[in-house]
């Protein structure tokens, strides 16, 4: 074999290897897809935190010490909850996945770790867009909007 030959076919291996080691293992896509996931929902609801204050200013001018008025009061109650709850997560779930954080599986044990807080928040950002969606719905409705 002549040096050109054995220089092209090394170089194609280095290539090959270097691309190979630069893949993800499976866990670290499953983790990848589980993350974006949880940043799906999150910038779904996001976009309804300013529909969330408007909706509390209008409930707040409705608000007497009516059967009616303590509905309004209610209403307003949940949809500050629900801000707070977005608030509260986002805070949260920062601290728990740091930007630019590096989260891969050459320490299994922090990297389970870490997978296992995220499904914890796949779940808690669930409870969250439920808790968004339903707060609004409900404030919509009692103002008939």
């Amino acid at each position: 074999m002549n040096t050109n030959k054995l220089w092209s076919l090394l170089l194609i291996v280095g290539l090959i290897f270097n691309f190979s080691c630069n893949e993800l293992s499976k866990e670290e896509q499953e983790f990848d897809a589980l993350m974006q996931k949880v940043i799906d929902v999150h910038d779904e609801v996001m976009p309804k935190m300013g529909t969330m204050s408007s909706l509390i200013k209008e409930l707040g001018t409705k608000i007497d010490t009516t059967a009616a008025g303590k509905n309004y009061e209610k209403a307003q109650k949940d949809l500050k909850d629900s801000y707070d709850f977005m608030m509260d997560w986002m805070s949260d779930f920062s601290s728990k996945f740091p930007h630019g954080e590096d989260v891969t599986t050459k320490d299994m044990e922090k990297f389970t770790a870490k997978m296992n807080i995220l499904k914890e928040e796949e779940i808690e950002v669930n409870k969250l867009k439920e808790q968004i969606n339903s707060s609004i719905a409900t404030a919509e409705k009692l103002l008939k909007k």
